[in-house]
């Protein structure tokens, strides 16, 4: 037979738990930083370069917001899936347990 994969199914629930918190962390901090990143125009000063570097300064902040959604997003379908592989191996293990179960009863007849 090939080799067999284990997990515990405690230990993933358990890392789906703290992936959730991470992605929550991960998306608090961002939100709760966007009023330090907000530079009003005036600060680039009124020459056509600094026009230019405040509408960079606004693209990077809205591409850093898509990418820390993207990551969020990301963790959320780890969250989902750890949990479905915990279960899938829950439901294994009580499978297996059950016909064993059922083996060593069938066995304990045959005597």
């Amino acid at each position: 037979m090939g080799d067999e994969v284990r997990a515990d199914p405690a230990a993933l629930a358990k890392l789906a738990g703290a992936t959730l918190d991470a992605s929550i962390e991960l998306g608090d901090g961002w939100r709760g930083g966007q009023a330090a990143l907000t530079v009003p125009a005036a600060a680039f000063g009124n020459l056509s370069a600094g026009q230019g570097a405040h509408r960079s300064h606004v693209a990077a902040t809205e591409d850093g917001d898509t990418a820390v959604n993207r990551l969020v997003a990301v963790y959320e379908g780890d969250v989902d899936r750890l949990y479905r592989v915990a279960f899938a191996y829950q439901q294994a293990d009580r499978e297996a347990a059950e016909r064993a179960r059922r083996a060593g009863a069938g066995q304990g007849r045959a005597r």
